[in-house]
C-alpha cells in the first residue's frame, strides 16, 4: 500500500511542478503611448493634409517607442474607439480636443497630451521627460 501511494504522490508532484514551470509571467507595460486621430472631423482639405503629415511622423514615432522605450506599449486609436489608460482615465477620440495627437500615460501619473502633429524629436523629448528616460532621438 505504501509503494503505490508513494508512486502516485511522486507522479502528481512532478506533473504539478511541470505545469507550474510552463507558465511564464509577463510584466505589464510600464506605460502607454497612444496616437489618436478622428478621420470624421478631418474631412476638409486642410484636415487631410494634416492627417498625411501625422501619418508620416507616426511610423518614425512607432520606431522610437519600440527602440527607446521597450516597456511602453504603443497604441493607435481611431474614431469610434474607446481606450482605458493606465492612469485610470479613458480616451474617447470623438470627444477629445484636438482632433489628433498623442497621449502618454502611466499608472500613478497624470497623463500628458501632445496636441496636433509632432515631429519625431519633439515626441522623443516629451516621452523621455514623461517616462524619465533618455532617448537618442531627443537632441537635448
Amino acid at each position: 500500500m505504501r509503494k503505490p501511494l508513494l508512486v502516485v504522490t511522486v507522479i502528481a508532484a512532478s506533473l504539478l511542478t511541470g505545469f507550474a514551470g510552463g507558465q511564464a509571467k509577463t510584466r505589464p507595460p510600464r506605460g502607454v503611448a497612444v496616437a489618436f486621430f478622428d478621420e470624421a472631423r478631418l474631412q476638409d482639405q486642410a484636415g487631410q493634409a494634416t492627417l498625411e503629415n501625422f501619418a508620416f511622423f507616426l511610423a518614425r514615432i512607432r520606431e522610437i517607442v519600440k527602440r527607446d522605450f521597450p516597456d511602453v506599449e504603443f497604441r493607435i486609436v481611431r474614431h469610434g474607439q474607446l481606450l482605458y489608460l493606465p492612469d485610470g482615465t479613458a480616451l474617447n477620440v470623438q470627444n477629445i480636443q484636438p482632433k489628433l495627437g498623442y497621449i502618454l500615460s502611466a499608472r500613478g501619473k497624470k497623463r500628458r497630451l501632445l496636441s496636433d502633429v509632432q515631429s519625431d524629436a519633439d515626441f522623443a523629448c516629451a516621452a523621455a521627460a514623461f517616462f524619465r528616460r533618455t532617448s537618442p532621438a531627443c537632441p537635448k
